[in-house]
Parts: C-alpha cells; sequence; structure tokens
C-alpha cells in the first residue's frame, strides 16, 4: 500500500492542488432526485380516527393551502380526512363532495382540500403537458401506502412499483379509468400517483386479480368484450391527469362556512391500519 502511494504521490498532489475544499462551516444541500419528489408528493389518508384509508398526491397550491387529489372509494363517505406527508405530520383536509352530473359523478375521482399550516408552499406533483402514448410501453411507476398486515407507529412505509403502460383502453372504463398498466398496486394504494420520471400521468384506482372478478363496463354503461374483460383482470387501472387538471379547473377553493368544518378535527394520534373501503366488487 505505501509503495502504491509513492509511486502515485507526485499525480496525487497535483490532482488535490487542483481540488476544491469543502467549507466545513458549509452544509451540503441536499440531493433531489425523481425518486425523492414523486415521495415528497404522496399523502397518506387517515380518517379522523386514525384508520388508514389509501392514498392521495398532492396536485395544487391555492390561496392559503393546497389540492389533494386521490379516488372517490378512498375517501367516502368522510367528509373530514387527515392528511400525512412525508415528514409524518398530520393536518385535517376537506373532501370535496362530487360535482352535480351524471358523469362527474361516477368519476372514482375526490378533490380534498388541504390548508396551508405552515409559511411555505408545499411541493406539488408536476402533470404531464400531455398524454403519454401508451403503444410505446414506457415505463411507469405506481407509488403510495400499502396497508401493513402489523401496525407500526409511523404507519406504512411509501412504496413504489414499476411496470409499463399498456395500450389496451381505447375509451374509459366506468368509473374515469382511462389507464392500463402493469406496475403492482396494493391494498391502500389506491389514490397514489402514477409516474413517468418525476410527473404525474395519472392516479391508481384499482389492482390486478380483484377477488371479486366481474364485467368491466365502459362510461356509457356497456359491457367490455369478453376478451379486453379478461386483460383488465390482469392489470392496475387509473385515471389520468387529463381528468384531474379538468376537475381542477371546474371547482373553487373552499370558503369559511365550508372549512368551519374542519375546526375541532384532530389529527394526531393513528390505529392499526385499516382496509381500504370497498367501494364495489369492482374496484378494489
Amino acid at each position: 500500500m505505501k509503495t502504491l502511494i509513492k509511486a502515485l504521490g507526485t499525480t496525487a498532489l497535483v490532482v488535490c492542488a487542483n481540488c476544491a475544499h469543502a467549507d466545513p462551516q458549509q452544509p451540503s444541500k441536499p440531493i433531489v432526485t425523481a425518486a425523492t419528489k414523486r415521495q415528497a408528493v404522496t399523502v397518506l389518508l387517515r380518517d379522523p380516527a386514525g384508520n388508514q384509508l389509501g392514498s392521495g398526491i398532492l396536485v395544487g397550491n391555492g390561496p392559503g393551502g393546497h389540492w389533494v387529489v386521490s379516488n372517490r372509494h378512498v375517501v367516502q363517505p368522510q367528509k373530514t380526512v387527515c392528511v400525512v406527508g412525508a415528514d409524518r405530520k398530520s393536518t385535517a383536509a376537506l373532501v370535496l363532495p362530487a360535482r352535480k352530473g351524471k358523469r362527474t359523478q361516477e368519476l372514482d375521482l375526490a378533490l380534498v382540500w388541504l390548508p396551508r399550516s405552515g409559511k411555505d408552499a408545499l411541493m406539488v406533483a408536476p402533470l404531464a403537458p400531455q398524454r403519454l402514448d401508451a403503444s410505446q410501453l414506457p415505463l411507469v411507476i405506481a407509488a403510495g401506502y400499502p396497508t401493513q398486515l402489523q401496525a407500526s407507529p409511523d404507519g406504512p412505509p411509501y412504496s413504489e412499483n414499476e411496470g409499463l403502460l399498456l395500450p389496451l383502453l381505447k375509451k374509459p372504463l366506468e368509473g374515469g379509468f382511462d389507464l392500463a398498466y402493469t406496475a403492482a398496486v396494493q391494498k391502500g394504494m389506491s389514490g397514489g400517483g402514477v409516474f413517468v420520471g418525476g410527473e404525474l400521468i395519472g392516479i391508481n384506482g384499482a389492482h390486478a386479480n380483484p377477488l371479486w372478478p366481474g364485467v368491466w363496463r365502459d362510461q356509457g354503461g356497456k359491457a367490455v368484450e369478453e376478451q379486453l374483460n379478461s386483460k383488465l383482470e390482469l392489470v392496475s387501472l387509473g385515471i389520468s391527469t387529463e381528468v384531474i387538471k379538468a376537475e381542477l379547473k371546474a371547482v373553487a377553493v373552499p370558503g369559511g362556512e365550508q372549512l368551519s368544518s374542519l375546526s375541532g378535527v384532530e389529527c394526531n394520534s393513528a390505529r392499526n391500519e385499516a382496509t381500504e373501503r370497498k367501494p364495489s366488487q369492482r374496484s378494489w
């Protein structure tokens, strides 16, 4: 070892002469990767009693708060939920009712208004500017907080699974599902994000191999072909950001009267992680 150092000594001195010396008083900046961004914008949803409901995604900022998107089946019948961020801080939030109209009420999509608890705005997910071409089979990442078999004081860990976006759906299914992908979605990950890199392309809605197989229908109520239905049983399904963007444009920030329902809601304790709400035989 000494011989090697002696042999490289001259070169080492030249290299070190050009090295920048780190200032021990100057803290290094944290490296922000696409993975850390995905985790930062993914939240855990609990009811006020501390039971796990599912996952959600921070998708927008507004005056005095933030928009969180999840599935309607995750938050029903709650009017208020507790949003737990990556820092494990829990804040009471308001679940907006479904907008009037047959098509919007059938969407398995819910918007949640999260009042800002600090001075700084939270990081929100960048929404993909346009729909991906599923025929290219792009790599996607499904994220969320899977329900634990055994409860932990810190709650369920954040999880990600990779897969491919598939060109199976020419038109949306009931519930508004218009994404099909092979990334595994576990119980508890409904409402979590579907990402390509750091961009959000949709949210999880239904996982593969449902316990109660049935017949998928399009938004007009017509049953899909048997061959397609068999394929849909084997993949995860989600709702695209195009649908999310339309819903965000159609709602207003809740006012004082609506937010009054958050008064007295405490979000400090976590109970044993419960399973997600069961909306129907087809949604989980």
